[in-house]
């Protein structure tokens, strides 16, 4: 059957937290330690998922801010499904959800340089700054994130996957 992208339901949450945790992007709670964690949850309503035979293989999240503005919260794919356009899928999937929704500008925080350069070259993201990471989050080896920003257009998503 394939690798296919669905919205996230709620049984499909501990898969979702076990593939980011496998990335150190799993949501945490607020706690004494880190009474502001970088990510504190997955909103169900804003997650893709890619399921292969009952399993989630990849995921891609968003939180939205305002009416028409949103960020770009968790994408991870399982590491053996890297280099099968899961990624670009995910990507693609969730643009089209906040499309629909009225969201057009999207900003998006990631460690990893081949991510960066994936978003730019694929999508057209533009690199707008960075910013410190509040704590151990993602790669552990850099201490920022760099943000990244996209408006979003139904041109953007015509692109073939």
């Amino acid at each position: 059957m394939g690798v296919q992208i669905r919205p996230m339901r709620p049984d499909d949450l501990d898969q979702v937290m076990r593939l980011l945790a496998r990335w150190n992007i799993a949501p945490i709670s607020p706690c004494a330690e880190i009474p502001n964690p970088e990510r504190s949850e997955i909103i169900v309503g804003n997650t893709v998922v890619a399921e292969e035979d009952g399993r989630i293989v990849g995921v891609r999240s968003f939180i939205q801010h305002t009416a028409t503005e949103a960020e770009g919260a968790s994408l991870a794919v399982d590491a053996a499904y890297h280099g099968k356009g899961i990624g670009k899928a995910l990507i693609v999937a969730g643009y089209r959800m906040m499309l629909e929704r009225g969201i057009r500008r999207v900003r998006v925080e990631t460690d990893r340089p081949e991510v960066i350069a994936w978003l730019r070259g694929n999508f057209g993201h533009r690199v707008v700054g960075m910013t410190p990471k509040r704590h151990p989050f993602g790669r552990s080896d850099i201490d920022h994130w760099t943000v990244l920003e996209i408006e979003l257009t139904e041109r953007l998503l015509m692109a073939d996957i």
